[in-house]
């Protein structure tokens, strides 16, 4: 069977959108895993404006512990009491990962890192990168993170032990803190 030239070129054309489309489906748009992370700037910022450790206002992983492997279908996300939606790939399933975390080597009080961990390398090596919130006296300042290996992402990363003591000693006063009941008498809005 033979076809003529012009559905020949109509037919090519037709392949080649379709076999685009297909290949589109596996990536996750760059402006969407960025619309993901500045979902979650309110929330650490929330905790950055606090005079708490900002540490406790941290999150993830979320979705889940590795969707590159096992994506999740796109539906709001609970962090701290706020509903969050994330932006899926063309396929409606989330392929990242989300969460934040204290800044290494940075004052624990003020400064958080939001990281994204998916496969973005150019022959789907797993990466991460995300942004910065750091609390100035009047004001948190952001500043983009660049790709990181995934020997320096979240994911293969652990808190030593110092820093698990100190957590822990942390978390530990400030749930002191919050069981504490305000004086009545000393309350000035009881006089």
């Amino acid at each position: 069977m033979r076809f003529s030239p012009l559905i020949r070129v109509v037919l090519g054309v037709g392949l080649l959108v379709s076999c685009r489309r297909q290949m589109g489906d596996g990536i996750t748009l760059q402006r969407d895993v960025d619309a993901n992370l500045d979902g979650f700037i309110d929330v650490v910022k929330s905790g950055l404006g606090l005079s708490v450790n900002a540490r406790f206002l941290t999150f993830g992983p979320v979705p889940g512990p590795q969707p590159w492997d096992n994506p999740v279908a796109a539906a709001p996300v609970s962090v701290h009491g706020r509903n969050i939606s994330l932006r899926p790939r063309r396929d409606g399933l989330v392929h990242e990962r989300y969460e934040a975390r204290p800044c290494p080597l940075k004052t624990i009080f003020e400064c958080v890192e939001i990281l994204a961990t998916g496969r973005f390398g150019k022959d789907g090596e797993i990466m991460c990168f995300g942004l910065q919130l750091q609390k100035h006296p009047s004001e948190v300042v952001r500043q983009d993170i660049a790709f990181r290996a995934a020997d320096f992402c979240p994911f293969r990363m652990s808190a030593g032990p110092a820093q698990q003591i100190i957590r822990g000693i942390e978390k530990a006063q400030m749930e002191h803190f919050q069981r504490q009941e305000t004086d009545r008498y000393l309350d000035p809005t009881n006089r």
